[in-house]
């Protein structure tokens, strides 16, 4: 018999690239709850709703289960490669604007506080950093004030073009004696 091989953690990109897979069936997710309240809903169809909203019930829990495997999967891949600690070990932090000052801040771990924090990190400090939100909501705001300029200068041509029939109209009409 051959020696079992040891155990060899995933690579950076493997553990991205299930990440990737999980949003996919969260995705997903949002897409069988939405066909099963479509069912429920009363729309005509040739299946039957109540065998409809049954397999998509089936396929939402079967997603949720491959779902809550992964997540807790990344999450022990996380703690084995010592990134985060599960356990309830303190480690001396001090925090000063969600920055974590610690003594062993290189080192120590981050432990998740229950709170939204994770070894001092605020994470609602940290996503109040990121421009991804204020980025997409000033594109839709461009895009409808280009549809709404398009609007008004297709309104425009309309008034136009409008006139300018009304003019040709006066102008050819023969003067009466």
């Amino acid at each position: 018999m051959e020696a079992t091989e040891a155990h060899v953690p995933f690579t950076k990109a493997e553990r991205i690239q299930q990440l990737g897979d999980m949003d996919k069936k969260i995705v997903s997710l949002l897409r069988s709850t939405g066909q099963a309240i479509q069912c429920l809903g009363g729309t005509a169809t040739d299946a039957d709703p109540k065998q409809q909203f049954k397999q998509n019930m089936e396929d939402f829990m079967s997603t949720l289960r491959h779902v809550n495997v992964g997540i807790r999967r990344q999450i022990w891949g996380l703690e084995e490669a010592g990134i985060i600690s599960l356990s309830k070990k303190e480690v001396a932090t001090r925090e000063e604007g969600g920055e974590v000052q610690a003594s062993n801040a290189r080192t120590g771990l981050l432990e998740p506080d229950g709170n939204g924090k994770i070894g001092g990190l605020d994470v609602g400090w940290l996503n109040s950093r990121n421009n991804k939100v204020e980025r997409d909501m000033e594109a839709d705001l461009w895009k409808e004030a280009e549809e709404i300029l398009g609007k008004l200068i297709a309104h425009q041509q309309q008034v136009s073009d409008a006139e300018a029939n009304d003019k040709d109209k006066v102008s050819s009409k023969p003067a009466e004696p």
